[in-house]
Formats: structure tokens, sequence, C-alpha cells
């Protein structure tokens, strides 16, 4: 096992030096020798301890009195829950007999907490489990609810006990020892739960000796902050984060002597990376509508952070904001449900229920809404939560109608209602993903997503895991479990490490025509070129109302025929069953919602939760494996010969 992890420990530094230019080299040597560095500082809250002051708060109002009695319920229940050490999030129940801010829930082994932080592994071992469940806890976001909720009924046991939880935090994790202290990103979440709390409770929540502490906290965070920024392939959210945490941390410790700097740092990187992380055309740069909901909930927080204190953001961030909420929209149906798309880890910076949110997108999109006065990007649906009241919240009855093609996010989207039905049919045409290393792309070249009538007929598998996902990580976002064609058994793009990939596919949209009634998308990509001089070539077909075709081909310099499948995945709650010979229904209940057939020559087949072969599954959530129906169409296809797949909405 330890040969195994060292080898494993050898080809990810390869695989991730492999994706780096010499710039970058040059800059993560630097690191390395300031982390090592770091090392002798000495250890404690004393070198961070400033003299008394205020307590810092997030300058953003939170009116709590709002919340009506559905809200209060579900604070209740996440409230209940924490105080009696009943976590659950990413799918896993932590033990409730005992708790530990160290402790792994699924080995039940405890993460160092007294080693220096960067001498922790945590990438490449299987001592401790995946490091994704030990820093969510430690984002402190489950006591934003309860403090909320202390807020809303002047409950001094629930003010009590958010409090006590920060100073507990504080005391078991010293800077900067431990796994907790070594991810920007998990620094910045902490700060923003610890503020929120603090502007919820008010100075009279905490003695004068825990005031001392917290501001201790905060400095340590955004000394780690500015000292270590997420940089060349790894800046994508984690940047944006540690950006924003920074930010508010400066504009919240008004009286600390680089408060100023904080805040000019935080805001000069948000300033220059909302025109990175979001397309011109509102896409984000992840291909994942879900992060980039989550990097929309980072600005927000920004956002309104620097509105309280009357030093707004440029209205060039604002515009991107909208072009972001204009893009989410497209992919977001009458009940609130967004397509998913790419990576999901369930990130969230407003906490309430991390068990329950299954309209996170629709819930920020709601936000992005109100603070830009934009009703015409608000989703019908987004209930009241804890994000709404802090953020604000804006939901409108109104769906886009028509196509829509995003050129730089690289999908054009179709938007009708057939049969009483709303369609959202999409086909992705773009980049694999952002940043050399593409970390939270999929291998879903020209793929396709449907939902119909509030159900998901064509899906993305999901995430499932990250670090500990090993075979089944690959699995879950290469091409095979997507809804298009594999060649020859392999990934179109492919992978070299759980957050890296060795070649990326390149999409080329070829046409679209945007009449509803004869809408029709073409698209290729070299994936398959360098390997087997052939690329595909895919066209989405409109063919009357209720009726598309979808149609594959290879083309290349010989004819060869080589193997390929090209695969339908069915959502969650959709199963497939045959209704003739080579005819397939997708159902829902007891009710078929799209009649599916294939002509070409391949043969179809059906999958349900295959192990051998890591076909016919879903990840509905992080951490989370269902098996799920999948028809393939599979066989020989010879370079320009066309296999045709007709959808029918019935």
């Amino acid at each position: 096992m330890a040969t195994q992890g060292a080898l494993g420990r050898v080809a990810w530094y390869a695989n991730r030096l492999s994706a780096m230019s010499g710039p970058e080299i040059v800059h993560r040597v630097g690191e390395s020798w300031k982390k090592r560095a770091a090392s002798r500082w000495s250890p404690g809250w004393a070198s961070h301890a400033q003299p008394d002051g205020p307590l810092p708060v997030l300058p953003a109002e939170c009116d709590v009195s709002d919340a009506d009695e559905d809200v209060l319920a579900r604070w209740r229940d996440v409230a209940d829950r924490a105080m009696a050490r009943r976590f659950s999030c990413l799918g896993v129940e932590w033990p409730g007999d005992r708790f530990d801010w160290h402790l792994d829930p699924v080995s039940g082994r405890l993460w160092p907490s007294d080693r220096y932080c960067f001498a922790i592994e945590y990438r490449h071992t299987a001592d401790y489990g995946d490091v994704k469940y030990v820093w969510e806890v430690n984002r402190l976001q489950h006591i934003q609810t309860v403090a909320a909720l202390a807020k809303a009924t002047a409950n001094q046991e629930l003010a009590d006990f958010a409090a006590a939880e920060i100073m507990d935090w504080i005391e078991a994790n010293p800077p900067y020892l431990g796994i907790n202290w070594t991810s920007g990103i998990e620094l910045a979440l902490r700060a923003v739960s610890v503020l929120t709390v603090t502007r919820m409770l008010g100075p009279n929540a905490f003695s004068d000796r825990a005031r001392s502490p917290i501001r201790a906290f905060l400095a340590a965070s955004a000394e780690w902050l500015q000292r270590y920024p997420s940089g060349f392939s790894s800046a994508n959210n984690h940047l944006v984060a540690e950006a924003v945490g920074l930010f508010v941390i400066g504009a919240a410790y008004a009286d600390h002597p680089r408060s100023a700097q904080w805040q000019a740092r935080g805001r000069a990187v948000l300033e220059r990376e909302i025109g990175k992380q979001i397309f011109a055309d509102g896409v984000g740069a992840e291909q994942s509508p879900t992060y980039t909901s989550f990097t929309l909930e980072l600005y927000l927080v920004a956002v309104r952070a620097a509105e309280a204190l009357e030093k707004p953001f440029s209205p060039a961030v604002y515009d991107r904001l909208a072009k972001a909420g204009e893009a989410l929209r497209l992919f977001i149906d009458e009940n609130g449900h967004a397509l998913r798309i790419g990576d999901d880890d369930e990130g969230r910076v407003v906490g309430e229920d991390p068990e329950s949110e299954p309209f996170y997108a629709a819930s920020v999109l709601a936000s992005v809404a109100a603070i830009c006065d934009r009703e015409d990007i608000a989703p019908p649906v987004a209930p009241a939560n804890l994000r709404g009241l802090l953020l604000g919240r804006l939901v409108a009855e109104n769906a886009p109608r028509g196509v829509r093609t995003l050129n730089d996010g690289g999908y054009t989207v179709l938007r009708d209602t057939v049969h009483g039905k709303e369609l959202i049919l999409a086909m992705d045409h773009g980049p694999l993903g952002y940043l050399s290393i593409a970390a939270h792309g999929h291998a879903d070249a020209l793929a396709l997503w449907m939902r119909y009538g509030g159900e998901p007929l064509l899906a993305d598998a999901g995430t499932y895991l990250y670090h500990s996902g090993g075979a089944w990580r690959d699995a879950f976002r290469g091409t095979a479990l997507h809804n298009t064609m594999t060649v020859e058994g392999v990934d179109s793009s492919r992978i070299a490490g759980a957050f890296n990939w060795k070649t990326k596919a390149v999409s080329t949209l070829d046409d679209v025509e945007t009449a509803v009634d004869r809408f029709a998308c073409k698209a290729s990509h070299d994936g398959y070129l360098e390997r087997f001089a052939v690329r595909h070539h895919r066209a989405l077909k409109r063919v009357s109302p209720d009726r598309f075709v979808v149609e594959d081909r290879l083309e290349g310099e010989h004819g060869k025929a080589l193997d390929v499948a090209i695969g339908f995945l069915a959502g969650e709650g959709v199963s497939i069953r045959q209704a003739g010979e080579g005819v397939f229904e997708f159902v829902s209940g007891d009710t078929a919602l799209m009649r599916l057939s294939g002509t070409g020559g391949l043969a179809p087949r059906l999958v349900r939760g295959d192990e051998d072969e890591k076909l016919g599954w879903l990840s509905p959530r992080f951490g989370v494996k269902l098996p799920a129906w999948q028809l393939r169409f599979e066989g020989k296809l010879t370079p320009g010969r066309v296999h045709s797949t007709e959808l029918v909405l019935l």
C-alpha cells in the first residue's frame, strides 16, 4: 500500500509538472521555499494578537426577521443536529458518539492536528480518508444557521452554542498546525462563516476574553491567504474564494494595521478575475453550472460587503455578474432545477442545510437578480433561505425561449414547449475546462443534456468523489458515462490525475440553425485525431416539433472500422425500458416521456450499475453512487458512415 501511494505521488507530480509553464515552475519553487521558511514560525495565537478592539463583523446587513415558518423549521432541524453533533454532509453521517475537528467520518481516524500543515500529505494517502469530509465540517457553515436562528428567536442558548463553537475551533486549531490550515479556500470560507456569525449575534454574544482570539484567528487567516494565493494553473474558484476571504477580513477588521492592504489586495484580485472566471457570454470558465454558482456566490458576499462600506465594486463586476445570470438562467427549468454538467462538490458560501438544497443554482441566481436588479433573469423557483436574507432574493415567472449559442463557454441551448411540457436541450461544443489542468471539467465533448417535463431524461453522471475516488473518479468524468461517443473504449480527453488531464479535446462549432422549428447544431472535436486519425462529428437536428435526430460519424484519412459506443444516460428517477425491436422508452413513474431508437448498424445495449465496466452509474450528490439506466449503441463504425439516433418526445 505504501509503495502504491509513493508511486501515485510520483505520477501525480510528474503529470502536474507537465501542465506547468516555466514561470509557474519558478513560482512553485518560490512558494515551496516560503512554506518551508514558515514552518519555523512561532506556533500559537500570540504572534497574531492585537491590542483590544471591537469585534470584527461582516459589513453587510442580514435581517432574519423576514424568515418564515418553513425557513425557521429548517433552521431548527439544523440547530438540533448540530448541537447533538449529528453532522451529515457529502453523503456521510458523522458518528454521533464522538466528535473532533480532525475526524474523518468514514475511516474514523484523526487527521494530524499538531503537525505543520504543509507537511501533511492529503492527496495520495488512504490512511485517513478523503480530505473533503474533514474540511467540510471545518468550514463552520452549520453555525451560520444556528446564529441566524438565535437572532430570529432571541434564543440565548443557541447564541452561546454558536459562540462556543468558534472558540472551540480556535482552541483546537492553532496556526498553522493541522489539516485545517492547508487550503486557502477552506480558510476563506471559514472566515466568512465566523464573520457572518459575529454579524448576526453581535458583540454582546462574545465575552471580552473571546474578542481577542477571534481577532487573532482572522489575522492569522488573512496572513496565510495573502502569503499563499492560488496562482497559474490553480487560479480557479480557489483564487476567488481566497480574495473574498482577504477582502471581507480586511473590511471587518478595520482597526488592524494591515486592514487596508488586505482589502485592496482582495478587491484587486476580484476586479481582475471576474473577466477570467466568467466568460463574456456568461458561462463559468470551469464548465459547471454549480461551480459557476459557487463563484457567483463568493462574489455576491464581497459585493454586499463593499456596498455596506459605500465603496462598491466597478460597474464591470456588476455587468459580468448579470451576464453570468443570463447564461445560468438558460440551464434552469420551470421547477428551479438546473442541468448538472461537470464537477459538483456541493460547495456553499452561505450555508444552511448541506443535506437538502436541490435549488442551489436557482438560489444563487435569485440573489444575482436581486443585486443586479434584473427581474428578467430571476428564476421561477428559489425557496427562501439564509442566503436570500443575507444577499437578496428575487424570483419571477419568466422563462427564456428559443435557441441561444454561448460561443465562449461552448454550449448551444434550445428551450421550447412540447406537448405542454418544458424542454431544455443543450449540446456541448466548448473547452474541457479552465486553465491548463481543467480541474473540474469532464471528457464530455459534444455531449447532450435534456430536461423535459421537469425530468432529467439525458443527464450528466455527476462527480462521486475527488481525492479518494481513484478509478471511480476517472469513470465519472470519463467519456463513457456521458451522452456522447467513445472510440476504442478510451476517453476523448486523457486523464492524468484527479484534477488534471494529459490531453484535452478541442471542439469546433460548425453550424447552428437558430430558428426554433428548424433548430440544428453541428460540431466536431479532435480528441481522437492523434490516436486514431479521426474526428468525431455530431449533428443535432429538429425534424418536427417533437422529434429530433442525432447523427454521429467519424471522419478520417483511412477507412478502418473502429469500435465505438454512443451512450445515453438517464437521470435520477428516470428508467429506460425496451418498447419494441430497437426501440426504447425513457420513463418517469409510469409515464413514458421519450422514445429513442437508432439506425446505422450499431447494436443497442441496456446497462445499469455495471461494476466491472463502470457503466450505468449516477452520482446525484457528492459521495453518493447509484445505479442508473444507460442505453448504449455499440459496434464497428467506418469513417464516413453515419449512425442516427431518433429522439421522439411524448
